[in-house]
């Protein structure tokens, strides 16, 4: 049976805590904010790896399927046009909008690639009782990937843009678009399914968690922030030479200039919030005449157009959210620069909301992306990409970097100081 570890601080909040009882299907949380500290499946070990890795394997190949066969095809005054995920892409680089090009390319194409071969590399040697070479380092980047693996909003952009196109000509689906709904859920129940604690302690059983009382008073415990494996750090020394004995990740106390790391990228995701909203993210040439539409123009197209739910999909995912996530993170910098005891748990709950809704705003690049793609109707209409999507797209990756750079740990810091 699985060993759990029995103390853990909490990557939220940073209390050393003890788990006392591990339910045989369920979740332990943090007594003080509520951050899920561990998870347990009723699963056996051998049971999992086998599921999730047929699960990796059908994944897999749907995800070569989506990729080979166009998503969409449409038919417009004689003119029949396809297209493929990989091809968006090369309209991008065609189009001298590299850095959009390789946003879309890693969040729909190579995080998901990268994110299937690390764990077919892991879990088809580990069904056989064997750990293939540097497995910990492979698992790592696996997880650190997987934050920008975006399919589910790839989905609905496609969607989306199916809406859209449908009132400029017939739109036909085509096999990938059927294949990506079935990998976006197959990825699901792979994050869902794999008991990642089990897992590290396979890939390297020698480094488990040992008790409080067998380390001494002159260290200091945190967990590595990859693997959550309980590490000590002598204050003092340099804390970028500490390295996670099980993932080789670095190790600290707390994020390294946290707050300027993510201030700086909060004022850079303001200064382009404003040309993502004022600059065209779509420019439509027709009959010679050219027509650029700002986000907030495409939400009204659509409301106008009797897709209203499509609309409002767009205007939470493209407007909203992006906003809401700054003034977040405005605030949580601001409480934190300023020490204030303000509502500690509810601000680390906003914390993970931002952590939760950055990726949605991807869904305005892959419709501008898809659209843009598929009508290059020479004489009669053609879309292009604006260099408002450029500037949206900092945006969003900016908001996602402060976030990631952002410790919530910081905030209970000025709560333990007062209680001292």
């Amino acid at each position: 049976m699985t060993q759990y570890v029995s103390v853990i601080t909490c990557h939220d909040c940073g209390l050393l805590q003890k788990i006392s009882h591990m339910p045989e299907d369920g979740a332990v949380k943090c007594c003080r904010c509520n951050a899920t500290l561990r998870k347990r499946q009723r699963i056996e070990s051998a049971k999992s790896i086998e599921h999730t890795l047929a699960l990796v394997i059908t994944a897999l190949v749907l995800l070569i399927i989506s990729n080979v066969y166009p998503i969409i095809q449409v038919e417009a005054e004689g003119h029949e046009m396809a297209a493929t995920l990989f091809g968006c892409v090369e309209y991008l680089f065609t189009n001298e909008m590299e850095l959009l090009a390789g946003l879309v390319f890693v969040t729909s194409i190579g995080a998901p690639l990268i994110q299937l071969t690390g764990l077919l590399y892991i879990l088809l040697p580990v069904n056989f009782n064997h750990i293939p070479p540097f497995a910990p380092q492979v698992y790592r980047i696996v997880r650190i990937i997987t934050s920008w693996s975006m399919l589910e909003v790839l989905m609905l952009g496609i969607l989306v843009s199916v809406v859209k196109l449908s009132a400029l000509a017939t739109v036909v689906p085509s096999i990938a678009l059927w294949t990506f709904g079935l990998l976006m859920i197959f990825i699901a129940a792979i994050l869902n399914d794999l008991d990642t604690e089990m897992l590290w302690e396979i890939l390297s059983p020698e480094t488990q968690n040992r008790d409080t009382q067998h380390y001494n008073s002159n260290v200091q415990l945190t967990n590595c922030h990859n693997c959550h494996l309980l590490c000590t750090i002598t204050p003092g020394h340099a804390h970028h030479d500490a390295v996670c004995p099980r993932c080789r990740a670095a190790i600290h106390f707390r994020k390294p200039n946290s707050l300027t790391r993510c201030t700086a990228l909060v004022i850079a995701a303001t200064v382009m919030y404003i040309p993502a909203n004022l600059l065209p993210v779509m420019v439509v040439t027709s009959l010679g005449k050219s027509e650029g539409d700002t986000i907030i123009s495409g939400v009204i197209y659509l409301a106008t157009n009797g897709d209203l739910p499509l609309a409002i999909i767009l205007f939470i995912a493209s407007i909203c959210v992006p906003t809401i996530k700054l003034i977040i993170l405005y605030i949580l910098l601001i409480t934190v620069h300023f020490k204030f005891q303000w509502r500690p748990k509810e601000r680390t709950h906003l914390y993970r909301l931002t952590e939760f809704i950055g990726r949605w705003s991807m869904v305005d690049i892959f419709v501008d992306t898809l659209m843009a793609a598929l009508i290059q109707i020479s004489g009669l209409m053609v879309i292009e990409v604006g260099v408002g999507a450029v500037a949206f797209g900092a945006v969003v990756v900016l908001t996602m970097l402060a976030a990631m750079a952002f410790d919530p740990r910081l905030i209970w810091d000025n709560m333990e100081k007062v209680n001292e």
